[in-house]
């Protein structure tokens, strides 16, 4: 393999789409786990 195939991510197509994906799961999260500690609270 080159360095080229090494650093790209497997899913998406630049790293920083990866690490967006990841924030905007992170913050889905967080407004679940709000909402459902809210409603059985």
């Amino acid at each position: 393999m080159n360095k080229e195939q090494t650093d790209k991510p497997p899913l998406l197509k630049t790293w920083n789409n990866v690490y967006a994906l990841v924030i905007v799961v992170l913050v889905l999260l967080i407004i679940f786990f709000y909402c459902f500690a809210k409603y059985f609270a």
